[in-house]
């Protein structure tokens, strides 16, 4: 198969204390091809003398705080890959995800992003239980499934740099379900693929945003979904 450069966006904002799990997990991976960015959103916990022994490795960038959506969009800006994968600084690639996302996405260039299924890990990393991820290949039970909320594990995701640069980076307007909105984006464009193996540690810490979700911005991105997908959603 061939190793096309697969660029890992990490944002990070005062979450020194798990960084080093992402970072390991990304070093780790068996993929050759590999770039890796880590977008400081202005941290404020020593995130970036951490950094330090992990470079030439990692490339790190530090940028006054602005969301996550502002620091994904900065590291998007960066990459050079192929595909692009967005990892959060509290969670951890497993096995070899990279190459097997990649294997999915070559052998089917009509898939303008891709997910996996995951296992949710406590804050010391402990395995609490696993997440098989819902996916429909028909394109329009995907559109209308998702209107009950998202599914995808941003973490999960890997996408064509092509598609993105069509479809546009994260709406830095939406603080939260950002990614929801990218989702259907590209849905509307290209096909989505899946791995039904669990391929992505998820912490949950107690601090995680999805834990108080801003409804507000879930209803904006499925207003929005109603415009993309007229014939489909109502």
């Amino acid at each position: 198969m061939l190793m096309p450069k697969v660029s890992v966006v990490i944002p990070t904002y005062n979450h020194a204390r798990y960084l080093p799990y992402a970072l390991d997990s990304v070093i780790n991976q068996g993929y050759p091809n590999l770039e890796v960015f880590v977008i400081d959103d202005g941290s404020t916990d020593g995130t970036a003398e951490l950094v330090k022994p992990y470079c030439p490795k990692v490339n790190y960038v530090y940028k006054e705080n602005g969301g996550t959506p502002s620091a994904l969009n900065l590291g998007l800006s960066l990459a050079t890959g192929k595909y692009v994968c967005w990892l959060s600084a509290d969670d951890a690639l497993i096995g070899e995800k990279v190459s097997k996302q990649v294997g999915v996405m070559e052998r089917d260039p009509s898939l303008g992003f891709s997910y996996t299924s995951f296992v949710v890990v406590d804050a010391n990393g402990v395995k609490q239980y696993e997440v098989n991820s819902p996916y429909y290949p028909d394109k329009q039970e995907m559109a209308t499934r998702l209107m009950e909320g998202c599914f995808i594990n941003g973490s999960s995701v890997m996408m064509r740099s092509s598609a993105l640069k069509m479809v546009g980076f994260f709406d830095e307007s939406l603080p939260q379900a950002h990614d929801y909105d990218l989702w259907y984006r590209l849905l509307r464009y290209y096909s989505c693929g899946f791995l039904e193996e669990h391929l992505l540690a998820y912490r949950w810490h107690g601090e995680n945003m999805s834990r108080n979700p801003l409804e507000s911005c879930s209803l904006i991105v499925q207003e929005r979904a109603k415009g993309l997908f007229p014939e489909w959603l109502s």
